[in-house]
């Protein structure tokens, strides 16, 4: 008996309470037998959305038969303690958990192993029909209807997307559209349609986009939406779907649907086709008259192969419609709390991010030039303190300053270092940020050059001196300094040369031949060239590399003939 199950089919009753459509239920269950060990498995027939919990109503196990107390008259004898296959016979019932299970039915081969080995008769194995059960009968043609079954009205239309699913796993289709399909593709069809619905209270004047698709002769609309327009972006008037026509005759000019067939065939010519559309044309959606006022190019080329010639494009606004007003922004003033950036960037929104950085200006971003500075005498006189009758700005040195110029982003800060024993204590006179001149616009680079006069927060400052590192940021950079090229300074020289020859023979004729950056000053100065101090300083630096303080004046001769001879073999060339 190795592996040997038998198979018998089985129901139980149950009452339901308080169900106004069922008064019993009647469940279906397999009773499984394995003949080896007399074990006994119960599992209930699963029936498809009822709600009910099922599955194994009994694991395999031994199944004791109930206690049958003594003395009970018509109580039947227990010849075993647990259930044995001759309990099984069909037409027997089964007590288990309190449950009376009646067996009705056995499989083939459970029907033939007990006729041969356990010696049943044919009375013990003949099928029984299962009651009749009304519920399951109503539940079962409501399933019906919701699942689809072919030739059942459900009183709904079928979604198009479960027909294309059902014919991709193989459900055959009709046959009638395929060739416009094949023939067309995915071609449409394109109009521009004009709803005026002004004489309605609060009406207006809407545009849509109308297509039609040539494989199945459907319609779609979708809204032109414009901005600011004031109305909720609902994605379409009218899905994907046949047209019908108006069934009467309406004041407008529409007429009703014909009783003959249409060019194409489409159900005695009810539905509205390609044909019915043309520029200046009105057609009927359901109630709204619209006007076909624009097509496409490939409408054009459609209705032109067939011999039909549209008219040019109308204008899709009309001349009651109220014009569009223009807004223009306007930017209020700068109210002095922030950076300028941050201020304009609070005007366009509530949570603006901050201001984004120019990423060209990331290789200036360590690069600072220092000027040494001290306020203009006019501002020392006119801030100067009465002190025991005697004027302290007339007596007192001026006040040294470092003005910080950054490149990264153009920003100015101010300090003052202390000076020992003067009552001077020194720090910051002005934090980093953006200065402004006079006439609006801020400070660039080319503003920053020693012997000019800056004003800043109502102070003059005049620029002294730069540090070392900072002559050359400047004299690396013509674009931003023309101040600092050497080259175009030797090209001023070159007319020159033969006056500033003839200066230094006059000066110079029983001297060393040496001179200083001050010598050299006014020479220039006495040869008719006026220059700035950061002109005069860059000259120098090219002719005392060394520093020593002093230079023979042939160096000066030797620059200005340097520009002279390559002024004349540009000529020659």
């Amino acid at each position: 008996h190795d592996r040997r199950v038998l198979l018998f089919h089985a129901y139980y009753e149950e009452d339901v309470l308080l169900s106004p459509v069922e008064s019993n239920r009647i469940t279906k269950c397999e009773v499984f037998f394995f003949v080896e060990d007399g074990t006994i498995e119960i599992v209930q027939t699963k029936q498809e959305n009822s709600g009910i919990p099922q599955g194994v109503f009994l694991r395999r196990s031994r199944v004791e038969k109930p206690h049958v107390r003594p003395g009970i008259i018509g109580s039947p004898a227990a010849s075993s303690q647990y259930y044995e296959i001759d309990d099984l016979k069909i037409g027997n019932q089964v007590e288990i958990y309190s449950r009376t299970f009646h067996i009705v039915d056995c499989n083939e081969s459970t029907r033939k192993y007990v006729m041969e080995a356990q010696g049943w008769h044919e009375v013990d194995v003949a099928p029984l029909p299962f009651p009749h059960d009304s519920y399951a009968e109503l539940n079962s043609l409501k399933m019906s209807r919701e699942s689809g079954v072919p030739g059942i009205d459900r009183k709904r239309k079928m979604n198009d997307l479960k027909q294309v699913m059902e014919s991709i796993l193989g459900k055959p289709t009709a046959m009638a559209d395929r060739g416009a399909f094949l023939e067309n593709g995915q071609d449409t069809l394109s109009f521009h349609a004009v709803w005026d619905d002004r004489k309605r209270l609060y009406g207006d004047v809407q545009c849509f986009s109308l297509l039609y698709y040539l494989a199945d002769g459907t319609f779609e609309i979708l809204p032109i939406h414009e901005n600011n327009g004031g109305r909720e972006l609902f994605p379409k008037l009218l899905k994907r779907c046949k047209l019908p026509k108006p069934r009467f005759q309406s004041g407008n000019g529409i007429t009703s649907c014909g009783s003959g067939a249409s060019d194409d065939g489409s159900e005695n010519g009810k539905y509205y086709t390609w044909r019915d559309l043309a520029i200046g044309e009105q057609i009927s959606i359901f109630g709204r008259t619209m006007l076909l006022a624009r097509c496409d190019n490939f409408t054009r080329q459609h209705f032109a192969a067939r011999g039909i010639d549209l008219k040019p494009d109308l204008p899709l606004k009309t001349d009651g419609e109220r014009s569009k007003v223009r807004i223009e922004r306007q930017i209020p003033p700068y109210n002095g709390f922030g950076s300028e950036e941050d201020s304009l960037r609070s005007c366009v929104g509530l949570h603006s991010p901050p201001p984004k950085k120019n990423p060209c200006t990331r290789e200036k971003s360590c690069v600072v030039l220092r000027f040494n500075a001290h306020l203009v005498e006019e501002d020392l006189t006119r801030d100067g303190l009465q002190c025991y009758g005697q004027d302290i700005a007339k007596t007192t040195q001026p006040r040294l300053f470092v003005i910080q110029f950054f490149m990264e982003d153009d920003t100015v800060a101010i300090r003052e270092p202390p000076i020992q024993n003067s009552g001077v204590v020194g720090g910051n006179f002005l934090r980093r940020q953006a200065i402004k001149k006079v006439d609006g616009s801020k400070y660039e680079p080319r503003d920053f050059f020693c012997g000019n006069v800056i004003e800043i927060a109502g102070h003059r400052f005049v620029l002294i001196s730069s540090d070392e590192s900072s002559y050359r940021v400047m004299e690396n950079d013509h674009r931003n300094f023309p101040y600092n090229d050497v080259g175009r300074l030797q090209q001023l020289l070159a007319p020159r040369q033969g006056a500033i020859r003839n200066y230094f023979v006059a000066n110079y004729c029983n001297g060393d031949g040496k001179m200083d950056s001050k010598a050299m000053e006014e020479c220039l100065l006495s040869v008719g060239l006026r220059w700035n101090q950061q002109e005069i300083i860059t000259l120098w630096r090219s002719l005392d590399k060394r520093k020593r303080g002093k230079v023979s004046f042939t160096k000066l001769i030797k620059a200005a003939s340097v520009a002279a001879g390559a002024d004349s073999l540009g000529v020659s060339k």
